[in-house]
């Protein structure tokens, strides 16, 4: 390892303790007793003959049970990374610790691995700014959701635009500008009473999609969605408002049709915005 491993010698016999102390000696690693108050936080592995219980181990179940802590039981039934004998002999235990703390140390990197992959995929699917998926993540989202197989189910793609927004940016700046994109993509998140999936797909504009939605119902919903993401702006007088294009589709689809209805609401989007702003339109 890298770093000396952190060894906990859990038992009650001093010959024991000894003897695996005496083994452990010979290699690098440091080694701790029970009450020893850094070990619960710092221990790789522990060496126990005796059951596992947080009487008289200082055990961390999390890190134990996510495998970030190695276990070699002596004469001890029950679950470990390792079992010996109780005749075993401290050069086995000191193999076992070796071989242990080396995959412990394997393990932790595998997971850092994961986690940082995780923390990647998330920045790569998300809006920096409003926390809400990215256009990558909407786009995926609609290949999930939309291609495939099953029973046939109406759905609507709706498009927001934020009416006037380049002006409120060049008269309030660009922070409050900022601050009224977050506002927004809170009150659509929640007109969308969050089982749809909301995006923001760059600038001021923003995409909801309405599963389950029939299209004799699609005009009604979308509007109530674009009113009650309407309000008052902050950091600036006077409100905010936006515009609304929407496209009917029928799930599962083809990616043409997708793209077709994506292309029928950003259509009525730009409808909606020439016709004097603040509606929404089919």
């Amino acid at each position: 390892m890298s770093q000396p491993a952190h060894i906990l010698l859990a038992t009650d016999s001093r010959e024991r303790s000894e003897s695996w102390t005496a083994a452990l000696a010979t290699v690098r690693c440091r080694v701790h007793r029970p009450d020893d108050p850094q070990a619960a936080a710092d221990v790789d592995v522990i060496v126990t003959d005796r059951p596992l219980s947080q009487s008289n181990l200082p055990l961390d179940d999390e890190r134990l049970a996510r495998g970030e802590i190695g276990l070699v039981t002596v004469g001890v039934a029950g679950p470990a990374d390792v079992s010996l004998p109780g005749d075993c002999s401290s050069r086995e235990v000191r193999l076992a610790c070796l071989l242990l703390a080396e995959i412990i140390r394997l393990r932790r990197q595998r997971e850092a691995a994961r986690r940082r992959e995780r923390v990647l995929s998330h920045l790569a699917l998300s809006d920096p700014l409003t926390g809400l998926p990215n256009r990558r993540a909407w786009e995926q989202q609609l290949a999930e959701r939309l291609l495939g197989e099953g029973e046939a189910t109406p759905c609507c793609l709706a498009l927001f635009d934020i009416d006037l927004f380049k002006e409120l940016n060049d008269r309030a700046g660009h922070l409050v500008g900022d601050e009224n994109l977050r506002s927004i993509a809170t009150r659509l998140s929640a007109a969308a009473r969050r089982r749809n999936g909301v995006a923001r797909l760059g600038g001021d504009e923003f995409a909801v999609l309405l599963e389950g939605l029939p299209a004799s119902e699609a005009a009604a919903e979308v509007e109530r969605i674009r009113s009650q993401a309407s309000g008052l702006a902050s950091g600036a007088a006077g409100r905010i408002t936006l515009s609304a294009g929407w496209a009917a589709l029928v799930a599962p689809s083809t990616k043409p049709a997708i793209d077709q209805a994506l292309h029928q609401a950003d259509a009525a989007l730009r409808v909606a915005k020439l016709a004097g702003r603040e509606r929404t339109c089919p």
